[in-house]
């Protein structure tokens, strides 16, 4: 069953030892009572939206923080006690692959209330996926469901995921991303909302950069230097191989990933380090996540080739900054399987010179396995998870600014994914699955003043 409603200030998530599937993976409240006024006090379920004014005044709101909604990534959770009455009921989150599920049933379509300037996000409709959706700088309601006329009568059940495409921010590219809220499900008056359990069997945690968030990988092939070429509806996470690794032991992700962020210094120098953001709520806020509130069964580590583009850090820092990350990782995840990624020449991203593929591959091969034997002494759970993929990738593997495309992702996937069934002995119960791309612009959702759906 779903969580009951959280005490503030307390994370919800799967317990350590607790069954699979059967809870939010974890939302953090920020709610204060004390610090309310009456004036403070929203008369209407979330800020600015009033359900009986929507439309023909039939419909009901199943906010973000009920507990029948499913929530999967990070949140940070503002229940009805928010210190600010705009986030009363809401949920945000910036990181990739956030999302959230309902199932229900007499409804003839299941809306949503989100802002999130410049995010795209999946929509899966029993399953298959459905469009993209836009989100807009306001909040603003979208019909993401139709289910006919039938559905108001049937006892068939219907379920709806959405699910966030892009990462926290592209710094420096055309698109910048703000954080998202959510305010909940639209659906009838007469509609009936049910537990939703995924049935996850694993729990896996990805930390990387562009890689892990699958920058560009559905756009079109250019060099590493082609900035101007990207645009945010051409990155995917849900066709990234951290998501398409998950999908084959059919595991949870968490996606910790920002483009251009190291370990130890970024590209182009600016803001905190992945070895810091990985424990936050929001990846660009400053709330902690609780660590305990969703413990992964195997940690993936992909870092390292941002330290070593300029204003690149030595060797030696950077050995000393990932031998920390790994101490800290463990520290949280005690029980985990981690797994330290290092790519073969033949499969680096982000770079058009032979020469230099091979000298980041070698340099990083080095620098993790000091680190590693800084930390493992007697740890049978850290692995040094070395990527070859038979043959290399071909050009036609790879996309925007030399980053993988979508067919790389799923060749590093798979030989990801057998590397930690080798080592965690689990089985591989589903093949490399994506969803289509590039999806034309007509079936891209944009929330408008006019009522937005699709069939």
């Amino acid at each position: 069953m779903a969580h009951p409603p959280t005490p503030p200030s307390k994370a919800i998530g799967g317990s350590r030892d607790g069954a699979l599937g059967s809870t939010n993976s974890g939302s953090l409240s920020t709610s204060d009572p004390e610090v309310l006024h009456g004036d403070d006090v929203s008369p209407l379920e979330v800020y600015n939206f009033d359900v009986t004014k929507y439309k023909d005044g039939s419909f009901k709101l199943v906010t973000a923080v009920d507990p029948l909604v499913y929530l999967s990534g990070r949140f940070l959770r503002h229940d009805e006690h928010a210190a600010r009455k705009t986030k009363v009921n809401s949920v945000q989150f910036d990181w990739p692959h956030c999302g959230f599920s309902i199932r229900v049933k007499h409804t003839r379509s299941v809306g949503i209330r989100l802002k999130g300037e410049g995010n795209y996000f999946n929509v899966f409709v029993d399953g298959v996926f459905k469009c993209i959706l836009r989100a807009s700088l306001k909040a603003s309601c979208c019909d993401v469901a139709t289910f006919g006329d039938d559905a108001f009568d049937s006892d068939d059940e219907h379920t709806v995921t959405v699910s966030k495409r892009t990462e926290p921010q592209m710094r420096g590219a055309v698109s910048t991303f703000k954080v998202c809220t959510f305010y909940g499900f639209v659906v009838e008056k007469a509609a009936v909302v049910l537990p939703f359990d995924p049935g996850f069997r694993h729990r896996i945690e990805f930390i990387g950069d562009s890689d892990t968030c699958g920058f560009g990988n559905e756009g079109v092939t250019s060099s590493s230097k082609g900035i101007f070429g990207m645009k945010g509806r051409m990155e995917n996470v849900y066709n990234g191989y951290a998501c398409i690794t998950a999908r084959m032991f059919h595991a949870e992700s968490h996606i910790l990933a920002w483009s251009g962020k190291g370990v130890k210094s970024n590209l182009g120098d600016w803001g905190p380090n992945m070895s810091s953001m990985w424990k936050k709520t929001i990846a660009s806020r400053e709330f902690a996540w609780d660590l305990d509130s969703w413990q992964p069964h195997a940690v993936v580590i992909n870092l390292g080739t941002q330290d070593l583009f300029p204003p690149a850090s030595s060797e030696a820092e950077i050995v000393e900054a990932y031998t920390a990350l790994l101490e800290d990782v463990r520290h949280h995840r005690p029980e985990a399987h981690i797994f330290c990624v290092v790519c073969d020449e033949n499969c680096m991203s982000g770079e058009d010179d032979d020469v230099n593929r091979s000298r980041i591959s070698l340099q990083l091969q080095e620098i993790t396995k000091v680190a590693m034997s800084r930390v493992k002494k007697m740890d049978l759970r850290m692995h040094y998870a070395f990527i070859k993929i038979p043959g290399g990738l071909a050009p036609s593997d790879f996309a925007n600014m030399k980053h993988y495309a979508v067919s790389g992702h799923v060749k590093f996937a798979q030989a990801l994914a057998k590397e930690i069934a080798f080592r965690t002995e689990w089985d591989v119960t589903d093949d490399p699955v994506t969803i289509p791309y590039p999806q034309p612009k007509h079936q891209i959702l944009v929330p408008s003043d006019k009522q937005c759906s699709i069939s």
